[in-house]
């Protein structure tokens, strides 16, 4: 890897969540040890059974995590950015990848081997400590996606998760304001529902006066309103 290259994507990963505390030498030598690799949008990263050996770090763009069902319904579990890690537990627990990986817009990727992470995380036991708190939060956020899709009707399942893109400090500012990074086609992916079932639940929550739209920007008009239906009242 190019000398520039490789000190751009060290000065890039190294506040992120995943290395926090790692020193900069094994970072420097995790990042030389890497592939850095770009995909168009459109363009799958790995897919659902294929054998994975790496740990995949988003460095630019955006991707999805995704599972397929035999009739070709699809469900987005997670979207990633900049920063975010991603097969954390795969190249050391199991030979494939329990989802598909897509670039959803043009993205750059960093690819570590499993066995170069594995021997730093022997000799930097905080590397083990981030990824099981990553893995934890994820495990959490799962299971409330789960609750939701179970549990809720879609105007609750896209108030609550209006309610968590709501920028800090802006969860009971009045007329808060939500750009949305995805088409609503792939916000539908996320809910569990078709594209047009999506527009019409936009479509009441506007004629209720609890928000409004206009393109991919979303604003909050009515916030109690919006906190009791994701609560699903």
């Amino acid at each position: 890897m190019d000398f520039f290259l490789l000190m751009d994507i060290l000065n890039q990963i190294k506040n992120i969540t995943l290395f926090q505390g790692v020193s900069r030498d094994k970072l420097q030598s995790l990042t030389a040890q890497a592939k850095y690799r770009k995909f168009k949008a459109g363009e799958m990263v790995i897919g659902e059974e294929d054998p994975i050996r790496f740990f995949y770090v988003v460095i630019f763009g955006q991707l999805k995590l995704y599972r397929s069902s035999a009739e070709g319904k699809e469900q987005t579990l997670q979207l990633l950015g900049p920063g975010d890690p991603f097969g954390l537990c795969t190249a050391f627990a199991t030979d494939s990848f329990p989802a598909s990986a897509m670039a959803i817009v043009e993205s750059t990727v960093l690819l570590i081997p499993g066995t170069v992470m594995e021997a730093a995380a022997m000799q930097e036991p905080v590397l083990l400590l981030n990824i099981v708190q990553i893995l934890s939060q994820r495990l959490k956020n799962s299971m409330e996606l789960i609750e939701s899709l179970a549990l809720k009707e879609l105007p609750g399942r896209l108030a609550s998760f209006l309610r968590h893109s709501l920028p800090s400090g802006d969860a009971v500012a009045k007329n808060a304001a939500i750009e949305l990074s995805i088409s609503q086609r792939e916000l539908s992916k996320i809910l569990g529902a078709t594209p047009e079932a999506l527009s019409r639940t936009l479509r009441k929550m506007a004629n209720d006066g609890i928000l409004s739209t206009s393109g991919r920007v979303i604003t909050i008009l009515d916030q109690k309103a919006l906190e009791l239906l994701a609560e699903g009242e």
